[in-house]
């Protein structure tokens, strides 16, 4: 068995790899340095770890296309919507994610973004860049409602930390499997679902049933002061119908970490409301998600080498 990963990767975790897989080896992608074909032709898993991307994920997805023995890929990241993705799953190569690694970061950011918005805080911002005594009340989170879109490891997390505010989950996903904390509606029910919602959370998978499902539609039965998030996907939102509710004060205002098209336009409309919070589809990018998704692989590397079923596996659709 042979692994392609980085240098920087194998370098922080070369004794729990050999730990894990006594009898591996491993095929490095070094900056500035060509793998060559006879190496290319060892490979048979390959880990695309956070460090790849962006400037090396060019380099390291060319040579991991092109391993003709390839037969298991594991991924930073919790989506796998890119087609680069389903080449591997066409070729019969195993394909796992790191699901769960960024769901307290993404989740925490959820919380932020409400608080924020709930307390104008740009408001606050704004007042205090002008040097401006400005208070202001403000609505409390407690007892709010809000409409978690989506329940997979993202939304569970911000399921338990918005108990934990005292607010009203209600989780809304494909069908109810019995053992959710909290009231749950099918996914074609959401334009009825958001009508009474205070906040509305998008936690979804980028999926073609998936895209586009927060449609103009659904946004229009917000409420005028209902705070919506995004920390799916951008293809998951009518993101011009969302622009125009903001503009139009339709909405009570957005935390958006998620775009289409990323990056976001310098001259698109979103940049300058005073009720929208962007981040750069940064908010799993703490200081501990590396870890996370080193355990991760690592987990799944024993499995492998001992054919035990292998966490977060995707099959083709």
């Amino acid at each position: 068995m042979v692994l392609f990963c980085t240098d920087t990767f194998h370098n922080a975790h070369a004794a729990e790899i050999a730990a894990t897989a006594p009898d591996l080896d491993v095929v490095l992608l070094r900056a500035g340095e060509e793998v060559t074909a006879a190496d290319i032709e060892r490979i048979t898993v390959a880990f695309f770890s956070n460090d790849v991307w962006p400037e090396r994920t060019g380099p390291f997805f060319k040579v991991a296309i092109g391993a003709p023995n390839l037969r298991w890929f594991h991924s930073m990241s919790a989506g796998v919507d890119s087609p680069v993705f389903s080449t591997f799953l066409e070729r019969g190569v195993r394909l796992t994610t790191s699901s769960g690694a960024t769901a307290p970061p993404i989740a925490s950011t959820v919380m932020l973004y409400l608080l924020a918005l709930s307390r104008d805080l740009p408001r606050w911002l704004r007042a205090q860049a002008a040097h401006e005594w400005a208070p202001a009340p403000f609505r409390e989170l407690e007892g709010q409602c809000i409409v978690v879109v989506g329940y997979g490891p993202i939304g569970q997390e911000v399921v338990r930390l918005a108990q934990a505010f005292r607010m009203d989950p209600v989780i809304v996903r494909r069908a109810a499997r019995g053992d959710e904390p909290c009231p749950v509606r099918r996914l074609d029910e959401l334009a009825t679902v958001v009508r009474d919602a205070d906040a509305v959370v998008v936690a979804l998978p980028l999926a073609e049933t998936t895209r586009g499902v927060v449609s103009p539609e659904v946004i229009a039965a917000m409420r005028n002061h209902t705070v919506f998030v995004n920390v799916g996907r951008g293809e998951l939102v009518d993101q011009g119908a969302l622009t125009d509710a903001l503009v139009a004060g339709r909405l009570g205002g957005a935390g958006l970490d998620v775009f289409d098209p990323e990056p976001l336009p310098a001259d698109d409309r979103l940049w300058d409301l005073p009720n929208v919070i962007i981040s750069p589809h940064a908010s799993g990018s703490s200081d501990r998600t590396d870890r996370r998704v080193a355990e991760i692989f690592l987990d799944n590397l024993a499995r492998f080498v001992h054919g035990e079923p292998l966490r977060n596996e995707v099959t083709a659709s």
